[in-house]
């Protein structure tokens, strides 16, 4: 196991207004807020094919402390359709200079002003976790006379002030290696193999980001996640992350890992590190915004050990064959396979010819 030290900071960091703790609401009407209000896991196609004009919107705010951290909470209410009783509510969450949408869209049907809408919010936390003080459930209710509907529910809200996470048992940190306005690269060592993850920043409109984040090992990749969208007050350079991994046990050993990203940010704007040193940890709050169990990757792995009716598949002696014939995608719906009805493609045998 690879373990990589760093001095007087959080794991992988490389040197590179408060919120309101009112727990009163704050309903506003405005015109031009622009944080895109898709959580980043609705997201099935890329945010530049998503329409974004201006609709007429009520945003309730609730201020909470939880893990040390004060959190603006934003619950926008929306129009499915122009007069119509369907009203679509989202929910964002700010912690210092960063902002994003937590939860799943809920559509209800209202028949009262949605600036008359009470809410109940709250957040506890479910059981013991690592890094210790960090892992909270967060709900969110709405109150219509004397009926409450539940409205959100979170159970997976991440977030603290310097999380101890040296308290991680045979956890691996990956350590930032280059830095430019738009791309954090950052190295580690996953089941003995040495990998490359990528973390991009593009700029989607004013303070609004789209986050992405893939490997590379040995010139092979995945994107792991993208269209996370964010809103800063800050340039995204000011931030930083923790990554990293977990072995879990599997067969063949070292070919499973449980894959953590958290975001570093300062909690105030303006708030950066000196040239001569680091600013007290206790001065950033950290997310965690992205998480895996089955991170599937391993350096010579030995399938072997799968048993003995283990049956190892050959390659064909003559190498592989250069094809131009239509797309594999054919074959396939969004949701999987097309079925066992396949297309026919001039007589038997015309489909698939060699290119010559």
């Amino acid at each position: 196991m690879v373990r990589i030290p760093t001095s007087g900071h959080s794991p992988a960091y490389t040197p590179h207004g408060p919120a309101s703790n009112s727990m009163e609401p704050n309903a506003n009407l405005t015109m031009n807020r622009r944080l895109p209000t898709l959580p980043n896991r609705s997201l099935s196609r890329s945010i530049d094919s998503l329409p974004s004009p201006d609709v007429h919107k009520v945003i309730h705010t609730y201020g909470l402390n939880i893990g040390g951290v004060d959190l603006r909470l934003f619950i926008t209410i929306e129009p499915l359709r122009e007069l119509s009783r369907e009203h679509t509510f989202y929910l964002s969450l700010k912690a210092g200079v960063f902002e994003r949408p937590i939860s799943e869209p809920a559509t209800l049907s209202l028949s009262v002003d949605p600036r008359e809408l009470k809410f109940v919010v709250f957040a506890y936390p479910p059981r013991s976790c690592l890094p210790q003080g960090c892992l909270f459930s967060l709900r969110v209710w709405l109150r219509a006379g004397d009926i409450d509907h539940r409205l959100f529910s979170e159970d997976s809200l991440w977030i603290g002030r310097d999380p101890d996470f040296y308290s991680i048992q045979d956890a691996t940190f990956a350590r930032l290696r280059s830095v430019n306005s738009h791309t954090l690269l950052y190295k580690i060592v996953v089941g003995r193999a040495l990998m490359d993850f990528i973390i991009r920043w593009r700029q989607v409109l004013g303070s609004v980001y789209s986050l992405s984040l893939e490997y590379d090992g040995c010139g092979v990749g995945r994107v792991l996640f993208s269209d996370l969208i964010v809103s800063l007050d800050c340039p995204p350079e000011h931030l930083n992350f923790v990554l990293y991994t977990i072995p879990v046990t599997s067969t063949p050993r070292g070919a499973t890992h449980r894959v953590r990203l958290w975001l570093r940010a300062p909690d105030q704007v303006g708030l950066m590190p000196s040239p001569e040193g680091e600013l007290p940890c206790s001065q950033f709050i950290y997310q965690r915004i992205w998480s895996t169990d089955s991170f599937k990757v391993g350096n010579s792995l030995d399938f072997t050990a799968l048993g003995p009716k283990l049956i190892m598949g050959v390659p064909n002696g003559d190498g592989p064959r250069i094809l131009s014939s239509p797309s594999e995608q054919l074959f396939y719906r969004d949701d999987g396979l097309a079925g066992a009805k396949l297309p026919t493609y001039g007589e038997p045998g015309d489909f698939g010819k060699e290119a010559l």
